[in-house]
């Protein structure tokens, strides 16, 4: 891969024939593809076919709404139905597509053959834009009430290794809470817009619209925004190592009747009993109907051999079969004898 500007001379002047045909490849899966471009993945998909790029040609992939320019490449040979392809460009900077020619916006979302006019000036453009900068910058989109631009998060995907240092990897880890998640399920957090007091890109290039662009998990990223306490209590609260499942545990209360004060003071609960067992399960999964303690979920993240998987509390607890306070149902299901899974009483 170049990175001098040398590599992309003019090709305004050149004649016809030593101008290469360039096949426009506007992926319509722009998360999957920016992935596989910034992992050097064997995913990234090229178009093939009989009327597909050959040996020689150019493949410029587009992703994006507005398009953002993330790798173009030149066909080498084939190794059967797959392309060898020698990457003439990986954008360690940003360049637009709408910014590449005059005209450029009747090609949005499609992919084909540019003519050569056009061809020409793509390859000028990207040239010019990866000496000079974009010319203008994008609109990122506001996280805190819906999903980011497209376009940032392709950007902040593309520009990893210009922004940390190093080349992205399959899993990353969180800006914040610095755990190691998958690529394709991390959310992109504008904290320049946060930092500027706006939802748009506010006076910002679009290089420092990148910089200012944060991969976090989700739990992360909701913290980020105004939300309820509730729905943080929710999010903090431990995974179900049996399920997976983070966001649908409640807490379980043991040895007292819930009366309409505590009722108010305890909200997502369940209540499992006056009778304590030992060891007491502190939390229950309303997903997978699982019981589990603190200590079964550091067990998970700590042993060895594999995960731990929560096992239910069976036999040994006597559960009150009237339910302390009115409550959901769907959330409490009756146990049906004292070899049976555990479950809570009532829920609130």
């Amino acid at each position: 891969m170049s990175t001098e500007a040398e590599a992309f001379p003019s090709v305004s002047s050149l004649p016809a024939w030593l101008v290469p045909s360039v096949y426009l490849n506007w992926s319509t899966d722009w998360l999957r593809e920016s992935i596989a471009i910034a992992t050097n993945s064997r995913e990234h998909a090229l178009p093939g076919g009989p009327d597909g790029p050959k040996r020689g040609d150019v493949v410029v992939t587009v992703l994006g709404d507005a398009g953002v320019v993330a790798s173009v490449e030149l066909m080498g040979a084939s190794d059967g139905d797959s392309w060898i392809t020698d990457e003439l460009f990986g954008p360690d900077r940003p360049i637009v597509w709408a910014d590449l020619f005059d005209g450029a916006d009747a090609y949005l979302g499609s992919s084909g053959w540019l003519p050569a006019e056009h061809a020409r000036a793509v390859l000028d453009g990207i040239a010019n834009q990866f000496h000079d900068g974009p010319v203008h910058t994008i609109d990122p989109g506001d996280c805190g009430a819906g999903e980011a631009a497209s376009d940032v998060h392709v950007l902040r995907i593309i520009g990893h290794r210009a922004v940390s240092g190093w080349a992205m990897r399959r899993e990353e880890r969180c800006a914040t809470c610095e755990r190691f998640v998958d690529v394709h399920e991390l959310q992109v957090h504008d904290d320049g817009a946060v930092r500027l007091g706006t939802t748009t890109a506010g006076g910002r290039t679009l290089e420092q619209v990148v910089r200012d662009v944060h991969l976090m998990c989700r739990p992360c990223h909701d913290l980020m925004h105004a939300h309820s306490v509730s729905a943080q209590r929710s999010r903090l609260r431990p995974q179900c190592p049996g399920c997976g499942v983070r966001g649908r545990t409640k807490r379980i209360v043991w040895g007292m009747t819930f009366h309409d004060d505590v009722v108010s003071a305890e909200p997502d609960v369940v209540y499992g009993g006056f009778e304590v067992p030992v060891p007491a399960p502190e939390w229950y999964c309303t997903e997978c109907h699982a019981n589990f303690g603190s200590t079964v979920v550091a067990s998970r993240v700590l042993d060895a051999q594999g995960p731990a998987v929560p096992q239910p509390v069976t036999g040994a607890i006597r559960v009150d079969l009237e339910p302390a306070v009115a409550g959901s149902a769907s959330d409490a299901p009756v146990v049906e004898d004292e070899q049976s899974r555990w479950e809570p009483t009532g829920g609130i």
